[in-house]
């Protein structure tokens, strides 16, 4: 037997009136933290060729430490990762410089980069932050490159690489898609491109020489089955949230990029470590030098100026605060009964007062609770139900 128009409405009161429901929203945790402290014990050196083909030969964690290219600057809590290149020699070979990869991989988080400094707007570089599954099958299982950009590049691009079926939608954030396609040979679009974003700050403060000029920034990523979106935030206009190490990116307001809208996340992202490496020329750098008109004036190719100009190279260094990532906790749900003993009409009668919808009524029900106890609660009842009297 089907249910009365009435009776509908009147179980929805009941149901919210009689019962308070609380919902904590899920907080991030800490899980994992990346300091000066503990930094070089949790990466792993990549010292093999560059698979960007890049001019660049990778230093194991001896060789850096010995040649200078990583130290620890500062002490305590101000201490931070540097992690430079070579700025003095002419090798034919290629200029040194580090890869390093996270020992622990991850599915979902929220992993926040807090940058000092970066190597990036130098002709000839190809600087990167970025996350890449263990797969060893790429684009198996996903990259996300978080903060990346070549030669003279002003502001940040922000890149999926994934296998076929995944695209992205233009909503939602507020940089400028580039290309849409997160499918690496997808056509229409050059070859291991993947998904593009640009930044939308056109103040140079994303990015290579103007990020640097604020004192650097942070970069946060949240990864969910849903979506994967990146906030930036320069030095000056950190979160407190962040800054007090509890994150609640509900109040950070629109994403710089947001990946979402035709893609399974879940199906395309697994396992991704935690990447920072300096390149050189290779397959962006070098293949986009004549694309710049101040890189191509000082020399005929990448790799000639990279070759022959070591000191162009003294700033293209990472001086790193910290890597945080959080994970997200559980919501909780409690529901408290305030009610179990009120007369209530069979059906509701004509609402009186400035309640218009039954929806409304239970506001003033709890209003009249906690301001008067249970007489108040009988009140807002007849107030709701009643006689127009009855809500004086």
């Amino acid at each position: 037997m089907a249910r009365s128009s009435a009776t509908t409405p009147l179980l929805t009161f009941l149901a919210s009136a009689f019962f308070f429901t609380h919902t904590a929203s899920a907080a991030y945790t800490l899980a994992d933290s990346y300091t000066a402290a503990n930094w070089f014990e949790k990466f792993v050196f990549f010292d093999q060729k560059d698979p960007t083909n890049g001019f660049v030969q990778y230093k194991n964690l001896k060789s850096a430490a010995q040649s200078g290219l990583i130290a620890i600057d500062g002490a305590g809590d101000n201490a931070a990762v540097y992690m430079g290149v070579d700025h003095t020699t002419k090798d034919p070979a290629g200029r040194a410089s580090i890869r390093i990869s996270s020992k622990k991989s991850y599915n979902h988080g929220l992993f926040i980069f807090d940058i000092e400094h970066n190597p990036g707007s130098i002709c000839g570089t190809w600087p990167a932050a970025w996350l890449l599954s263990d797969s060893g099958k790429w684009p198996v299982g996903g990259e996300i490159d978080i903060f990346e950009g070549a030669n003279d590049q002003a502001d940040n691009k922000m890149t999926l690489h994934t296998t076929s079926g995944c695209q992205i939608k233009p909503t939602g954030f507020s940089g400028k898609i580039d290309t849409p396609n997160c499918d690496v040979n997808a056509q229409g679009q050059g070859k291991n491109m993947g998904c593009g974003i640009l930044h939308p700050m056109t103040q140079g403060q994303s990015f290579g020489r103007g990020m640097n000029a604020v004192g650097g920034g942070v970069y946060a990523t949240m990864w969910t089955s849903q979506d994967i979106s990146i906030y930036h935030f320069p030095r000056s206009l950190v979160p407190a949230d962040i800054s007090a190490g509890k994150p609640n990116p509900a109040t950070w307001g629109m994403p710089v990029a947001k990946f979402a809208g035709g893609c399974n996340i879940d199906e395309h992202f697994q396992n991704l470590n935690i990447i920072f490496n300096t390149a050189f020329c290779g397959d962006w750098a070098g293949e986009a030098w004549n694309s710049s008109t101040t890189c191509q004036a000082k020399a005929p190719t990448c790799q000639a100026y990279v070759q022959n100009n070591p000191e162009a190279f003294k700033d293209a260094y990472w001086m790193i605060r910290s890597v945080k990532v959080y994970q997200e906790g559980k919501a909780t749900t409690r529901r408290s009964r305030i009610a179990h003993d009120t007369t209530m009409p069979d059906e509701p009668q004509q609402i009186h007062g400035n309640v218009e919808d039954v929806d409304d009524v239970a506001p003033i029900v709890r209003r009249r609770w906690f301001t008067e106890g249970w007489d108040g609660l009988k009140k807002g009842l007849r107030c709701a139900f009643g006689s127009k009297e009855n809500c004086e």
